[in-house]
């Protein structure tokens, strides 16, 4: 008998080969007469060349199996009156082990039917004993549920004994995983067999014995031998080695808070971490290891002693850069040398990294960068969706260690790739937005060399725009990006921005609370992206509709309907933009109207505003635009604070401009600025510059009571440390340089800019460490704001927590902490800057960006002035 087979290795194969020829001798007297075996390696039967194959007349199955037959003959693939099909019936065998758990092998013998000559097959199964329900012991501190999680069982699901040490492995895994270093699991089995006494059947059965053990955390992690890179901590700040290392591992902070399980793969990967600081400092010969674990008598705490052998650094002999092509030979990429496109004198001209430098992976990181850059600003793109041929691409660096002395030869290997040309522009996965409000910011053009600078700044003006994010949930919505998909011309790309709709419309029954305008309640209507001429369905239809976005959505428009009452703050506003009016896609005119009403409680009067205007602007560049308009207010002044004494000089105690503009007054202007932003998102912006100049006429024909002129320019410069844009993935350490610089000036029958016009400092945003409009000059113990404002700020922050967002290696900041120094001078009059009253205050920030917006700030004031009101603690909430 033929056989053919090559059923999965198991515990219990051989014991059931000998079944196999068991049932095969037996078959083969049933079926009458022996079998010729013609097996090729491994079981398998060889076909000849050119051999006609028999057909099979006849299936039989023998051996143990609780499936229905037909299952199996499906399983198995062979069909009778067919012609044999060898390849079928070895993945037949395979299926029948994955779908019914059976060792399987397929026996033959000539057989002739109707004068046909031809085949008789035998299947021949074993099933693997199992047990119905396996059962834990000995688990006390995780519960049964969690135990059937972590070894991928379900309540009275059927275990194959075969799989017991899996299973236990399993269980062991994550036992460890949870800190239970000393955990220990066995597996017991029991074999189908029958009692001697009563013959009656004992079932297989599998208990998976569990002992726990206490669960260890970490005391602390002690490392030795680090004369060149110290290791340094404070609260849940580290420096030093164990941060440039990323180290998971450490001692509990504030005050036993936030203690650390001791996993054994967490430990791997610190040491990992700190060898590749080492070596990537130059340090290529530091050996890193564990010295000791030091467990406390009770074994629930652990010290980690960690032994660094430094050796020597090495410094760079000489530096050189050659080319690499790839060629594919029909099944794999080989590496050939290629000449490089550019001088060789002039790439390393480019080199941050010098000869006699010390080697170091910073160094070798600003020399790809370099290069990238380089290669990107004539055509030679490194990007994922380019294949291999297509793509530049900077390869592991070859280093050749010099024998004698600590000194490495480094050979770059550009894999140069080709120039790579824009055939066309494309945009995917706008389904409701049209095309015009993408490409609007996009500042690549087609039938041009590449520009990967420029296209990641294209990227990131798309992402700005808010129309294509989700800011209710940003952890689950993949932000804009972008792909080069082939054409027929290896040298011509097209370019597809790929977007995914966002939520624009935002609608909020809500509050909050801040230290600088007190408790408020919100309702809200705000929806970007909107298109005022794509009109519901029917009146029916209309919350459908711009629930799914197929109504009053793509155009780009805005509009915003607002109230908010608050405890010190209420307002009511609407707003309505239009960035295209005449749909000129680049070069184009905006524009926007606004109604607004607010009223705010201050300790000195209470103040109530009534505003309507427009405004028309005019793009400059792609970031950059113009604009002018009008706008009218009124403006009431009322409740004046009468707690001082009166007196015949000062019949209330508030300034006397407050005193002078009690009452209402109208505000009628033209206004003009210029605007420039290139950050990468309006909310929370990581990276870029944002412009603000703004400058307004106040005259009594334009309908005010008053004449001044006021100008006010705000600058603000974001960046990150760490890699360039494109390159950026894991969220960095960033900050924040901003300035103001501001002026306003009576003229005509105006002496003093009203007090409701002038400028104020202090609170959340301008000088943290005062209370909201507590810096000074002040008069009678009120600010008495100023004509002339310079101020300045710098943040740097740093991500403490953060999340990989789904489906990118992308990492979002959830919680951020960050030092400031915020300094100016507020002068009462305009074109006058005392330093003597300058206002300087230092202090940290820290907050969590989602789910909830809360940003707190602790300001400590190093300049003040007398009069000033201090408040070193503020806050926002949002809700």
């Amino acid at each position: 008998m033929e056989k053919r087979g090559r059923p999965p290795a198991a515990p219990g194969l051989p014991a059931f080969r000998a079944a196999a020829a068991v049932l095969a001798l037996l078959a083969g007297g049933v079926l009458g007469g022996a079998l010729a075996a013609q097996a090729g390696p491994g079981g398998t039967i060889e076909q000849s060349a050119g051999e006609e194959r028999p057909v099979v007349h006849r299936i039989a199955i023998a051996g143990p199996h609780r499936a229905d037959e037909a299952q199996l003959l499906r399983a198995l693939g062979q069909e009778v009156g067919r012609p044999i099909d060898p390849p079928a019936i070895d993945r037949g065998i395979e299926r029948l082990w994955e779908l019914h758990h059976l060792h399987s092998a397929v026996y033959k013998r000539p057989l002739e039917v109707d004068g046909v000559p031809g085949l008789e097959l035998l299947l021949v199964t074993r099933e693997l004993p199992l047990d119905l329900e396996p059962r834990f012991l000995g688990n006390v501190k995780i519960d049964l549920e969690e135990l059937y999680k972590w070894t991928g069982l379900q309540p009275g699901q059927e275990l194959h004994l075969d799989e017991a040490d899996r299973v236990r492995e399993r269980l062991l895994r994550a036992y460890r995983n949870e800190g239970y270093y000393f955990a220990e699991v066995r597996a017991v089995e029991r074999v189908p067999s029958v009692d001697e006494a009563s013959e009656a059947e004992i079932a297989p059965d599998v208990i998976l014995e569990i002992r726990e053990g206490p669960k260890v955390r970490v005391r602390d992690v002690v490392i030795e031998g680090n004369r060149s890179i110290s290791n340094r901590s404070f609260l849940f700040f580290r420096r030093g080695l164990s941060k440039l290392a990323g180290m998971k591992l450490r001692g509990p902070r504030f005050f036993g808070l936030f203690k650390k399980a001791f996993v054994e793969e967490t430990l791997e990967a610190d040491l990992i971490g700190l060898r590749t600081v080492y070596r990537d400092q130059g340090w290529l010969n530091a050996v890193i290891d564990v010295s000791q674990l030091e467990f406390s008598p009770d074994r629930r705490w652990v010290t980690i002693h960690v032994l660094v052998d430094e050796g020597e650094r090495f410094t760079i002999g000489s530096i050189a850069i050659e080319g690499v092509e790839r060629v594919h030979d029909g099944e794999t990429w080989e590496e050939r040398p290629a000449e490089l496109f550019f001088p060789a004198e002039e790439l390393q001209a480019l080199l941050k990294t010098k000869p006699d430098d010390f080697y170091e992976q910073t160094g070798v990181q600003a020399d790809q960068a370099a290069l990238r850059r380089f290669y990107g600003e004539h055509g030679h793109i490194q990007h994922e969706s380019l294949g291999s041929a297509d793509r530049w691409e900077f390869l592991e660096p070859e280093i050749v260690l010099a024998e004698d002395r600590p000194v490495v030869h480094v050979v770059y290997r550009l894999a140069q790739g080709r120039p790579i040309f824009l055939r066309e522009i494309r945009i995917a996965g706008n389904l409701h937005t049209q095309d015009r409000v993408v490409r609007r910011a996009i500042s690549v053009e087609e039938g041009v060399l590449a520009d990967p600078s420029e296209i990641e700044r294209s990227r990131n003006r798309i992402e700005a725009l808010g129309y294509f994010s989700n800011p209710m949930d940003p952890l689950a919505h993949r932000e804009p990006t972008y792909r080069f998909e082939a054409t027929s011309d290896p040298n011509w790309k097209d370019l597809v921005f790929e977007i995914e709709e966002g939520q624009v419309i935002r609608f909020n029954i809500s509050g909050g609370v801040s230290s600088s305008t007190g408790a408020f309640g919100l309702i809200s209507y705000t929806q970007q992206n909107f298109d005022i001429t794509n009109l519901p369905r029917s009146f029916g239809s209309l919350i459908g509709d711009v629930a799914s976005r197929e109504a009053f959505h793509g155009a780009g428009q805005s509009i915003t309907l607002q109230a908010s009452p608050g405890t010190e703050v209420s307002y009511f506003d609407i707003s309505f933009t239009e960035p295209d009016l005449f749909g000129r896609h680049q070069d184009r005119i905006s524009g926007s109207v606004l109604a607004r009403r607010r009223r705010q409680l201050f300790r000195s009067h209470g103040e109530e505003r009534s505003e309507v205007g427009f405004q028309l602007g005019r793009q400059v560049t792609i970031d950059s635009s113009i604009y002018a308009g009008y706008s009218y207010e009124t403006v009431e002044i009322s409740d004046l604070d009468h707690a001082g004494e009166p007196t015949l000089g000062s019949p209330l105690n508030v300034p006397t401009l407050l005193k002078d503009q009690e009452g209402e007054s109208n505000l009628g202007y033209v206004e003009f600025g210029y605007r420039l932003s290139t950050v990468d998102n309006r909310l929370d912006p990581h990276n870029g510059v944002r412009v603000h100049w703004m400058n307004q006429l106040h005259n009594e024909k334009l309908g005010g009571d008053h004449e001044f002129v006021k100008s006010d320019l705000r600058l603000d410069y974001y960046d990150e440390i760490g890699p360039e844009e494109e390159e950026q993935e894991e969220a960095a350490d960033r900050w924040h340089v901003g300035m103001r610089a501001a002026v306003a000036t009576g003229y005509g029958d105006t002496d003093d800019v009203p007090y409701s016009e002038r400028f104020f400092g202090g609170g959340s945003s301008y000088w943290r460490g005062w209370r909201y409009r507590g810096v000074g000059p002040n008069e009678k113990g009120y600010p008495l704001g100023g004509e002339t404002m310079l101020f300045a700020t710098v943040d740097y922050r740093w991500p403490l927590v953060t999340t990989t967002q789904p489906g990118t290696y992308r990492e979002i900041e959830t919680f951020n902490i960050g030092v400031f120094v915020d300094a100016g001078v507020l002068d009462p009059d305009a074109f006058s800057l005392d330093f003597d009253e300058l206002r300087a205050s230092v202090g940290v920030a820290f907050g969590i960006t989602v789910p909830i917006p809360i940003v707190f700030s602790y300001g400590v004031p190093i300049e003040k002035g007398a009069g000033d009101d201090t408040q070193r603690f503020a806050f926002d909430i949002g809700f």
